[in-house]
C-alpha cells in the first residue's frame, strides 16, 4: 500500500510539474529512480553528485573487492571530477586496494592532476592493517588470488601488487590504525571502511574530522547501511549540525561537511546517553529511500538496543521489524536479506558478554552480495 501511495504521488508530481529541459529531467531521473529489485541497488544522490556515478576503467572494476560497482564508480568520479587538490584523499580500510585504485585512476583522469600532484606529490593516504582474518582465505580462493597467508599473517604483498599501477600517487600506511599519527594537511575526501569497532570509529573521527574543509569536504561511510556496526550511525548522526546528507550508493552514505567540527564535540561522542544513541539510530534509519536499506538499519538499531536495554527489548524490536518490513522478510531467495535476518537471530541467541563485544569478531566480516 505504501509503495502504491508513493507511486501515485510520483505520478501526480510529474503531471503537476512545469516543463523541464532534457538535462533537468535526466538529473531528476538520476536522483529519484523507482524502487530497486534487489537490496542496495538504488543510487540516490544530490543532483550535483549523481553524474559522478559513471563508467570506470576495467582495471578499477576488476580489482577484487567487497565494495559494489556503483561505489567504485562514485569513488572514481569523485577523484576525476570533484577533487580539487584542496586537501588529501584519505582512504581508510582498503583491504586489497580497490578503493585506492579507483581514487588513483580517477585522479589520473582529473584535468587538474598536474597542479594537484605538484602541490601534493602523494595526495592519496591509504590505511590498512593487512592481516588475514578467518574469512579472507575463502575470498582469496574465490577470486583466484595468489595469497597463501594463513589467518594472523600479512597479505601486504598482494595489496601492494594490486595498487602497483597507482603507487606513485599513494602514501600507503600499513599497521594498527589506533597508532596512526595526526595528519598535517586538510582532508578533502574521506572514505571510511575501517570503523569496525566503536574505538576505531572514535579514533577516525578524532583524527580526520578536524581536518575537513567546511563547505567542501565529503565523507563517505562505506558501512553506514550495513546491518551491524551501530556506532557508525550514532557517531555520524551526533554531528548532524555540522554535515549535510548528500545521498546513498551501495552500502555507503555520503555527507558533506557544512562547518568545522569542534574537538569537544568529537570527544563527546564517546559519552552519548543511551536515549540519545537510540534517537540518533532512529534518525539514521530514515536516511534512505530504499526500504531494504531501512530494514538493514533497523536491524542495526536492534543491536544497539541489545547493548543498551537487554535481550528482551531487542527481541521485541526485532519482531516489530519483521512486522514493519514483511516484503523484505518474505524474500527468502535473496541471500543478502536472509543473511541479515539470520545474523540478527544469532546475535540475540548469544550470551550477553559475547553480544556486547561485537566489533572485534565481526570487524572484517562481510556479507554475501544480493
Amino acid at each position: 500500500m505504501a509503495l502504491l501511495d508513493r507511486a501515485k504521488r510520483l505520478l501526480w508530481n510529474i503531471a503537476a510539474a512545469p516543463e523541464r529541459t532534457d538535462r533537468q529531467a535526466a538529473a531528476a531521473v538520476a536522483i529519484e529512480p523507482l524502487m530497486p529489485a534487489r537490496p542496495l541497488q538504488l543510487t540516490r544522490l544530490d543532483a550535483a553528485f549523481a553524474t559522478l556515478v559513471g563508467p570506470i576503467p576495467a582495471s578499477c572494476r576488476d580489482t577484487p573487492s567487497m565494495i559494489s560497482l556503483p561505489e567504485k564508480q562514485f569513488l572514481f568520479g569523485l577523484a576525476s571530477r570533484y577533487y580539487a587538490g584542496k586537501g588529501l584523499i584519505v582512504d581508510a580500510g582498503i583491504f586489497l586496494g580497490a578503493s585506492t585504485r579507483c581514487f588513483g585512476e580517477g585522479l589520473r583522469s582529473n584535468p587538474r592532476q598536474e597542479d594537484i600532484v605538484r602541490a601534493l606529490p602523494r595526495p592519496i593516504v591509504s590505511y590498512e592493517r593487512a592481516i588475514v582474518n578467518p574469512n579472507m582465505p575463502r575470498f582469496f580462493r574465490k577470486h583466484g588470488l595468489p595469497v597463501s597467508a594463513a589467518p594472523g599473517e600479512s597479505f601486504e604483498a598482494e595489496l601492494r601488487r594490486l595498487i602497483e599501477p597507482v603507487k606513485e600517487l599513494v602514501d600507503l600506511r600499513i599497521g594498527d590504525f589506533m597508532d596512526a599519527p595526526e595528519l598535517d594537511r586538510p582532508v578533502e575526501i574521506l572514505f571510511l571502511d575501517i570503523l569496525k569497532s566503536s574505538a576505531l570509529s572514535l579514533r577516525a573521527f578524532r583524527l580526520f574530522y578536524p581536518r575537513l574543509i567546511p563547505g567542501h569536504s565529503l565523507v563517505v561511510h562505506q558501512d553506514y547501511f550495513f546491518e551491524e556496526l551501530p556506532w557508525i550511525k550514532t557517531h555520524q548522526e551526533g554531528l548532524a549540525n555540522y554535515f549535510d546528507f548528500v545521498g546513498e550508493v551501495g552500502s555507503s552514505a555520503v555527507f558533506r561537511c557544512r562547518k568545522a567540527v569542534p574537538r569537544p564535540v568529537l570527544d563527546g561522542l564517546d559519552d552519548l546517553p543511551p536515549a540519545e544513541q537510540l534517537r540518533l539510530a532512529s534518525i539514521a534509519l530514515h536516511r534512505s529511500a530504499d526500504p531494504a536499506r531501512r530494514f538493514f538499519m533497523a536491524v542495526s538499531k536492534m543491536r544497539l538496543i541489545r547493548k543498551l536495554q537487554g535481550r528482551a527489548a531487542a527481541r521485541a524490536y526485532l519482531e516489530s521489524i519483521k512486522a514493519e518490513f514483511p516484503e523484505q522478510v518474505a524474500q527468502t531467495d535473496n541471500r543478502r536479506l536472509v543473511y541479515a535476518l539470520r545474523r540478527a537471530e544469532e546475535f540475540l541467541a548469544r550470551k550477553p558478554k559475547k553480544a556486547h563485544k561485537e566489533g572485534t569478531r565481526t570487524a572484517e566480516q562481510r556479507v554475501p552480495s544480493a
